[in-house]
């Protein structure tokens, strides 16, 4: 009778896992990765494009190291850089036509974005480091140089600014320009440029190149942009109205913007100067492209509310004033929207609905912004943009 119960009690144990794995699969694609995950929505992205895969177990493993034979693979992929009949092929000591990525490294080295080492080596096993990433994906894209004044100012906002190799300067502070540094949860303020990069972040990465590359990609992989209109995937705004070669977003649409500063409610300021930045792409909803990834705007901080205990809950309003050019880091055009970032539910019970009671009863809540969290923003003045001169904003 005890082997029938143990036997019993093993079927069912077996039946709920089963059931639990079933419902995990059908809120996320992979059960490690939920919809909760910081990098969901991009490992998704090229998941459905079949450019990011999971392992036999069905598991991504997003805090697994990337090795450079996989990036290359990735990248290549990402960047639809298939056709192998036009390319030369480059010899490396260590890697064959019997190795798996061989193909993939073959064209990722012909279009330039990847190189081995000057005794003929790749290391396709070696694991990535996100300094090695920002190198790559920077050769995606045809992009304005800048100082060396300019890239040390761009980098220090970060706390290890200095851990970036003096070779390395220039291409490290036109990303941080172009808003294409992934920074990870918890660690904002540091770039991290000799850790080793992991599945998780891959895509973030990914995904910043590929938005950025539909604007300004590389000679070398595209040598003749498409003239006009460019198309583009992105946050889709509604209701654009189109006048000829000009679009034009109206007042009180809704535009997510990211706060490219840290805040905090008891101590930041009124008038305080602020930078934003376009994490996405803005597009139509033909996916014509108004306003690329990376557009930095600046304004001030608007108005101020701290906590008050059984009173009020604390708010900070942001309003931008102009765009700004990434390269002089001067005002080329008005750009007027007001944001507004309020305090989120924390958790002080496991029960929600205390929690919930007790947040909105109790009130008094202050909070950090943190660099690059969003905010939605709501255009106060129409915005018009000359589709055929580089995307400018001409009011």
């Amino acid at each position: 009778m005890r082997k029938i119960f143990i036997k019993l009690f093993a079927l069912i144990a077996l039946t709920l896992g089963s059931l639990t794995l079933s419902a995990q699969a059908a809120t996320s694609e992979f059960p490690d990765v939920g919809p909760d995950y910081w990098s969901y929505d991009a490992i998704m992205y090229f998941k459905d494009k079949n450019v990011l895969v999971g392992y036999p177990d069905g598991y991504y493993r997003p805090d697994q190291k990337v090795t450079r034979a996989e990036f290359a693979t990735i990248v290549t992929k990402a960047l639809g850089l298939r056709d192998l009949s036009a390319i030369k092929f480059t010899q490396y000591k260590d890697i064959d036509e019997n190795h798996w990525a061989y193909y993939d490294v073959m064209l990722s080295s012909y279009y330039n974005l990847v190189h081995g080492t000057p005794d003929g080596m790749f290391y396709p096993n070696n694991n990535i480091t996100r300094l090695e990433i920002i190198m790559i994906i920077m050769k995606a894209l045809s992009i304005k140089e800048i100082t060396e004044e300019e890239a040390i100012q761009q980098l220090s906002v970060y706390k290890d600014a200095g851990d970036v190799p003096y070779w390395a300067t220039l291409t490290t502070g036109k990303a941080q320009q172009l808003g294409l540094i992934v920074l990870l949860p918890g660690k904002e303020d540091y770039i991290l440029p000799h850790q080793y990069a992991t599945r998780g972040e891959l895509a973030v990465w990914l995904y910043g190149m590929l938005q950025r590359a539909a604007i300004q990609p590389s000679k070398d992989i595209e040598p003749e942009p498409p003239k006009g209109p460019r198309k583009a995937e992105g946050y889709i705004i509604k209701n654009v109205i189109f006048d000829d070669h000009y679009a034009i977003i109206p007042a009180g649409t809704e535009l997510p913007l990211g706060i490219m500063d840290c805040w905090f409610t008891r101590t930041a300021k009124e008038g305080t100067p602020i930078l934003t930045r376009a994490l996405t792409n803005f597009v139509s909803e033909d996916e014509t492209l108004l306003i690329p990834v990376g557009s930095e705007f600046t304004g001030v901080i608007d108005k101020v509310g701290v906590g008050r205990t059984m009173i009020k809950n604390s708010e900070i309003v942001y309003r931008t004033e102009n765009l700004i050019d990434s390269n002089t880091r001067q005002a080329v055009a008005p750009f007027k929207a007001v944001g507004r970032l309020t305090p989120q539910v924390r958790e002080f019970t496991h029960n929600p609905y205390l929690q919930k009671i007790g947040f909105k009863g109790f009130k008094g809540h202050n909070y950090y912004t943190h660099k690059s969290q969003q905010a939605k923003f709501i255009l106060l003045e129409e915005v018009k943009i000359d589709l055929e001169d580089d995307l400018h904003i001409v009011q």
